[in-house]
């Protein structure tokens, strides 16, 4: 992923020649590797181009660069990546790839990782977007192997016969999809930037970790399977010029030093990659997600994740939504009488709104100073909440949710508006049906198990009203102005103040 994300970098910042168009030439090729070098800071022996009939074959040999990182440090590897790119003489490339990638980064006592996979892609770059206009691409066999050290102890605490004893390993981690697809069609936004749609599928998800607990100790091993996920993915208003445009900046100052030295460089960069985005989503299904544990075998039969972001805008927005079902556990986990009420169907669905990134995004690229000990000593914290919340609160809603089980099921949803130091106000709405089965489950519990929550249970009961349906509701009024909140009507505590 990093290697295509680089191309699409390299791709959006070199300028268009009438010396590049077809058929491919070793004039061409000359300029290409010109303009891709310097892009890599100038190192010799990472770009190499090469006219072959209608096209350049473009190679990306990292190795220079990763030698120039400390190997006290890390220790980077990465395979040569080969691009076939042919100029369509209409403002756009067209960009090809059938390619093994293979990597691996050691930190010394601490983390290790190798992982290679197969990538074939086609795909068609408009310069007009600084984006892909339209892409397909399929991985297989992508496997990662990794190891997590612990820190070896300081001299004073190694016993008197180990004094420079070795990390010990923490764990090690097995992951491996056997085929991943995905597609991506561009096209201008309408508000500037670009409009992006994607989708995305894997076949064949496996992974197996094996935890370690302490010298001589037992491991723990979890076998993760799952025949598959498949999902879809829009962004709208990206600002891909401004943020290649910031990427480039990076790889011409690649030393701390010059980017302190010109950071105010740094300061317009980030300014015009501002908002970075508009709004950005994503949904995807996982289907039959098996966990083998030392306890048992726990499963789901599926799990549905959709998130919401907007980029730094003034009307900011976060939305999360999860839903779960076909819970399963291993026999003997649960208490018998647990059982019968296990949660089957989940759901939850949640948004944060009303409140303003672009403010303090502002506040912060005017205000860093990476000179200084402490970058951003000179924000003052109140006003970047002032700046945040321009209200003093955010809105939370959280939109018709559930719990369902085997013969019951609670719903819930709320409207509230809450931050800091303000007493929340709002609404929050409570319904069930089939409380009986659970209150009956909590009776035949022993009482050091269950008497707690079978005492709330029946408090919230004589608290409710009835339904239209017989449902038991509970509507829950927190007012403005620090009044009490109240559950169906009866005030609940004594008023809170605001300030």
């Amino acid at each position: 992923m990093f290697a295509r994300q680089g191309l699409v970098a390299l791709l959006a910042i070199c300028p268009v020649s009438a010396a590049w168009a077809v058929p491919a030439t070793d004039e061409g090729a000359q300029r290409l590797r010109g303009v891709f070098q310097t892009y890599f800071g100038g190192t010799e022996g990472v770009v190499a181009v090469t006219p072959q009939g209608e096209s350049y074959e473009l190679r990306i040999d990292p190795a220079p660069l990763l030698a120039q990182v400390p190997a006290d440090q890390a220790q980077v590897s990465v395979s040569a990546l080969t691009y076939r790119l042919t100029d369509n003489g209409d403002g756009s490339w067209g960009v090809s790839e059938d390619q093994v990638l293979s990597w691996s980064v050691v930190v010394p006592k601490m983390f290790e990782q190798k992982g290679s996979t197969r990538v074939e892609s086609t795909g068609i770059w408009d310069e007009s977007l600084m984006s892909f206009r339209e892409q397909k691409a399929v991985m297989t066999d992508y496997v990662i192997e990794s190891v997590q050290y612990a820190p070896p102890l300081p001299a004073a605490e190694t016993a008197p016969d180990q004094p420079s004893a070795e990390p010990q390993v923490v764990s090690r981690d097995h992951q491996r999809t056997a085929r991943m697809e995905w597609s991506v069609n561009g096209a201008p936004g309408k508000a500037g930037g670009v409009d992006q749609a994607m989708s995305f599928t894997a076949e064949g998800l496996e992974q197996s970790q094996e935890i370690l607990m302490g010298p001589g100790g037992q491991p723990m091993t979890f076998q993760i399977t799952a025949p598959g996920y498949e999902g879809s993915g829009q962004i709208t208003g990206m600002r891909s010029e401004g943020v290649l445009s910031l990427l480039s900046w990076f790889v011409a100052h690649p030393s701390e030093e010059l980017i302190k030295g010109a950071q105010d460089g740094l300061r317009d960069k980030l300014a015009a990659a501002m908002p970075l985005w508009e709004d950005l989503s994503m949904d995807a299904v996982l289907h039959d997600l098996k966990i083998g544990s030392p306890l048992g075998e726990f499963g789901l039969a599926s799990t549905k994740v959709a998130i919401g972001l907007s980029g730094a805008t003034a009307d900011g927005r976060l939305h999360e939504r999860v839903a779960l079902s076909g819970l399963t556990v291993p026999e003997g986990v649960l208490p018998p009488w647990a059982v019968p009420i296990l949660p089957q169907e989940m759901t939850l669905d949640f948004t944060a709104s009303g409140f303003d990134l672009a403010a303090p995004a502002k506040m912060l690229i005017e205000g860093f100073d990476l000179a200084a000990d402490e970058p951003f000593a000179r924000l003052v914290p109140e006003q970047l909440q002032a700046a945040l919340l321009p209200r003093g609160t955010a809105d939370l809603t959280l939109a018709p949710s559930q719990i369902k089980g085997d013969g019951y099921r609670i719903d819930y949803r709320a409207d509230i508006a809450a931050g800091p130091g303000a007493a929340p106000t709002g609404a929050v709405l409570i319904s069930a049906m089939g409380l009986d089965k659970v209150e009956a489950a909590l009776a035949a519990a022993p009482q050091e198990e269950a008497g707690q929550p079978l005492m709330m249970l029946r408090m919230a009961r004589a608290m409710a009203k009835p339904g239209a349906s017989g449902e038991h509701l509970w509507d829950i009024q927190m007012p403005e102005g620090g009044g009490p909140f109240t559950v169906n009507g009866q005030p609940m505590g004594p008023a809170t103040s605001q300030p």
